[in-house]
């Protein structure tokens, strides 16, 4: 595991773009896999210019790891929300942008692996351990992309709150991102100064779902000062 820290969310976002960049800069189908949520915006702000209608990257292919899709309509919202953020503001078309549904989810993995398997994929660490779909209580760490009952989640953290539109989770699985090749994860802000520690710190559970990604193989956090608040680096130099 490689951890920097910088001193702002806009150097954190910086560093991210450079190791997508690098990535998709590859003279070969690459395959970018990317987070929707508030801590990749500024990341996105940035992105775009970089990679709107340039001709360098028209071999590039966006997996995204999750979504809910709404009764009767073949995505959710983090489709929608990735639209918004950046999909369309870089003018990437919808046949270049792969994700999850209730018809594919059994094969997601297999066809991936088909693709060439994902070169990069940027996430988020959620205020309570989740990491894309995967939340405390409910993630079977042994799994790769699985379907959910949204009650489930529910039951297992009452603070999810109900939706009913959006009856089922469909989500990569830890064993999925374990065939990233780089594995990337952003933290920013104090308010999740606290869930970086005790992921860093705390043994892997179902609890912290987001503990078992130590096990990556090729795994960097770019985390801002502020997220690191609690952070000795010198204390996981050699994790």
């Amino acid at each position: 595991m490689k951890l920097i820290i910088e001193e702002t969310e806009e150097l954190m976002s910086e560093s991210a773009m450079h190791i997508l960049l690098g990535a998709m800069m590859q003279d070969k189908r690459v395959n970018i896999s990317l987070t929707s949520g508030r801590s990749p915006k500024t990341l996105y702000k940035m992105l775009v210019p970089k990679v709107k209608d340039q001709e360098k990257f028209k071999d590039i292919e966006y997996y995204l790891f999750d979504d809910s899709p709404y009764i009767g309509e073949p995505h959710g919202g983090n489709w929608k929300e990735m639209q918004e953020l950046f999909f369309q503001k870089a003018n990437i078309p919808e046949e270049k942008i792969h994700i999850t549904t209730l018809d594919n989810w059994e094969t997601y993995d297999e066809e991936i692996k088909n693709a060439g398997g994902i070169d990069v994929m940027v996430i988020g660490l959620g205020y309570d351990g989740h990491f894309c779909g995967n939340c405390p209580r409910c993630t079977p760490l042994d799994s790769y992309t699985y379907c959910l009952d949204w009650q489930v989640k529910k039951d297992a953290n009452p603070d999810y709150g109900d939706r009913p539109t959006q009856p089922y989770s469909l989500t990569m699985g830890p064993k999925s991102l374990m065939r990233v090749k780089h594995l990337v994860m952003i933290v920013n802000g104090e308010e999740k100064a606290e869930i970086f520690k005790r992921m860093l710190d705390e043994p892997i559970s179902d609890e912290n779902p987001a503990t078992i990604l130590k096990l990556h193989p090729n795994f960097t956090i770019i985390a801002d000062k502020a997220a690191a608040k609690y952070i000795n680096l010198k204390d996981y130099q050699r994790l």
